[in-house]
């Protein structure tokens, strides 16, 4: 069973993305919407060719590829940093957020700063003016954590 066809808030949002380039709505790239729509977690861009694949054997890797950048570009997906390379995952957000990523399960969640200028005034103390940031922040998710076992007093001599 291929993946759902997931948020209608987030189909038309990258339909407005096409049409903002004056792309058509082809089967292929609706079909590839649709997924990146489903997909509940960061994913690579072979994950997500792989489950296009999986629903249209016919739609290629370079149309994937294609669209996943325009929709970067368009700022609806976003890349994150993994621990095994790359990572895109789908962000509606409206407002400056960034990312936490979980180091031991993958899961992503956003978040905002309260003084998200101090990153800027943090650059321009070391003379650099800064055009634009992105943070990514790694650490274990707290379902991830309540799965950890505790770890043990070492024994000592008896």
């Amino acid at each position: 069973m291929g993946p759902r066809s997931g948020d209608p808030v987030a189909l038309r949002l990258m339909e407005r993305a096409l049409d903002a380039q004056g792309l058509r709505h082809t089967l292929p790239r609706r079909t590839i919407l649709e997924v990146v729509a489903a997909m509940g977690h960061p994913f690579t861009p072979s994950e997500l060719t792989e489950q296009v694949a999986q629903r249209d054997p016919h739609i290629g890797r370079a149309s994937v590829f294609r669209l996943l950048q325009l929709l970067r570009g368009c700022g609806l997906v976003e890349r994150l940093h993994g621990p095994d390379g790359e990572l895109y995952t789908l962000c509606l957000a409206t407002e400056h957020h960034h990312h936490v990523t979980c180091t031991v399960c993958g899961r992503t969640a956003t978040f905002s700063l309260e003084d998200d200028a101090a990153v800027g005034r943090a650059v321009e103390r070391i003379g650099y003016r800064m055009d634009h940031h992105v943070l990514q922040v790694f650490g274990v998710c707290p379902a991830c954590r309540d799965q950890e076992q505790p770890s043990l007093p070492p024994e000592g001599p008896r």
